[in-house]
């Protein structure tokens, strides 16, 4: 693999030195500007590529060759061959002191193909790509609340992060020769930041806005997955004024959190755990992955909450660990995404779990066995009272949020899968004990059935799915809130 990136854009000071990576390589060369065209000088390029050179100078031409293919290049001349075909360039070859020399954003049209490996110039970061070169992926999600506003900068590998503090502004820049960036600003509101944008240029910078409510700034790098925390805090927001006609309301406890913040989404299986097999070779694990990913940015994207997976890629996890990264992060909802299975070629549909010491049917019980099936407390034997009281003691705080979560969610997937008929279950999931938070385990659709299967590898199924899980979190979080500000004593309480 070979990336070529231009440092500097500015030609009107002269090109500057183009960055050249390979495999473990890292290399400068100089461009040569000819008007408003900028050259490499095409030896250079060449070095490590394993390509054999034939010069003429005399006859004005070059010829590239590597394995079966040739490109030929002419003197003053706009034109190349390609393997016998004509290719028009952007400029003209120059031969000059024995050097040739060819236009940069010419590249890819020669040693695509010459060499058979993807080729991509890309003008707004003036880089050069040839082959599968490793690219840093950056994406930006934010969150405000109250007094805090968060921004978080996750790569998909590690990253040299520098934040520099300035006046009105935070920087991030990232000290790499390229960096893929899906984002370009967002506004927010809340007054303690007011812009996220990415600026680009050498350094990949990130600038943040301060707004006028800003106070702090703490910053907190984490490894896996690869992220830059951000937290800009601003001062509380002042209690609304009671009437001068009312009486003072009385001291009352402070209120659970009234609204969704914080979703932390497990893609079920992953590593040599693959998870069912579909009788076409799908595996459970890759469906997973693609539905999390999926279902983080719908509900980044359309309620804008803090989304978190609890695997990035095809690693392997244990049970217990994915519930405690959903502590780690102090998620408001859990929800672990699974495809199910089933002797029966038949079987079709979604069902959503929450958890119970005991399975509300075979089936349930069937599927807490395939998927890891929990062990009572402290040892205690299955049945026993202790174990019934351990697990009451653990988890019956979030029992009802967990069964209303787990009906919203069923509810809009039934829309989707047509499964109106299969409900909402409990079973004593693994990986959902020890979850301090509402938990559910999804099982979106049968893998095993071949039709369901083939909609599984469907990015557009995929989606939709994606979209009603999406939506059912969404319609918990309003009726969530709803329910905490109706149950909250008004100001006129005891009157």
């Amino acid at each position: 693999m070979v990336l070529i990136a231009l440092a500097s854009p500015n030609l009107a000071a002269g090109p500057g030195p183009i960055v050249v990576l390979t495999e473990g390589q890292r290399r400068e060369i100089l461009a040569v500007a000819r008007g408003d065209v900028e050259l490499l000088p095409l030896d250079q390029v060449l070095v490590g590529l394993g390509i054999s050179v034939q010069s003429d100078p005399a006859g004005g031409a070059v010829t590239l060759s590597f394995q079966k293919h040739e490109v030929s290049l002419y003197n003053k001349k706009s034109l190349a061959s390609v393997d016998g075909d004509l290719r028009l360039l952007s400029a003209a070859v120059v031969l000059e002191e024995g050097k040739w020399l060819v236009p940069v954003d010419s590249i890819p049209r020669l040693l695509g193909p010459l060499l058979g490996r993807r080729a991509e110039w890309r003008p707004a970061s003036r880089v050069l790509v040839l082959g599968n070169v490793s690219i840093p992926h950056i994406g930006v999600s934010t969150f405000v609340s109250g007094d805090v506003a968060r921004v978080v900068l996750e790569a998909s590998e590690k990253v040299p992060f520098r934040v520099l503090q300035e006046e009105g502004r935070v920087t991030v820049g990232i000290s790499r020769d390229l960096v893929d960036v899906g984002f370009q600003q967002q506004r927010l509101t809340g007054g303690i930041v007011d812009l996220v944008q990415f600026v680009g240029g050498r350094e990949n910078l990130f600038a943040v806005t301060l707004g006028r409510r800003f106070q702090h700034l703490k910053a907190a790098e984490q490894e896996s997955p690869v992220r830059l925390v951000l937290e800009f805090e601003g001062p509380p927001l002042p209690a609304p004024r009671a009437s001068a006609s009312a009486p003072a309301p009385r001291p009352t406890p402070t209120p659970e959190p009234t609204t969704v913040r914080t979703v932390v989404i497990d893609a079920g299986h992953g590593g040599q755990e693959v998870g069912a097999q579909g009788p076409g070779g799908t595996l459970e694990k890759d469906v997973t992955l693609a539905l999390a990913r999926k279902l983080r940015a719908q509900i980044v994207n359309n309620l804008g909450l803090q989304v978190f997976l609890t695997r990035e890629k095809d690693e392997e996890l244990g049970l217990d660990e994915r519930t405690a990264i959903a502590n780690n992060y102090k998620a408001d909802l859990f929800v672990s995404i699974h495809a199910n299975a089933s002797h029966s070629h038949g079987a079709n549909g979604s069902e959503v779990y929450f958890l119970s010491y005991q399975a509300s049917d075979e089936e349930g019980r069937r599927m807490a066995s395939t998927e890891g099936e929990a062990v009572p407390a402290s040892g205690a034997p299955p049945g026993s009272d202790l174990a019934l009281i351990l697990w009451d003691m653990a988890q019956a705080e979030h029992l009802e949020e967990s069964s209303t979560l787990a009906s919203r969610i069923q509810e809009e997937l039934a829309v989707v899968t047509g499964s109106q008929g299969r409900g909402v279950k409990q079973a004593p999931f693994r990986v959902l004990v020890g979850a301090a938070m509402p938990a559910v385990l999804v099982e979106v659709a049968f893998i095993s059935n071949p039709e369901e299967e083939k909609l599984l590898g469907s990015e557009t199924y995929q989606s939709k799915v994606a979209g009603a899980l999406m939506r059912g979190v969404a319609r918990y979080e309003q009726e969530r809130t709803a329910r905490t500000t109706f149950s909250r004593p008004s100001a006129r309480a005891g009157q």
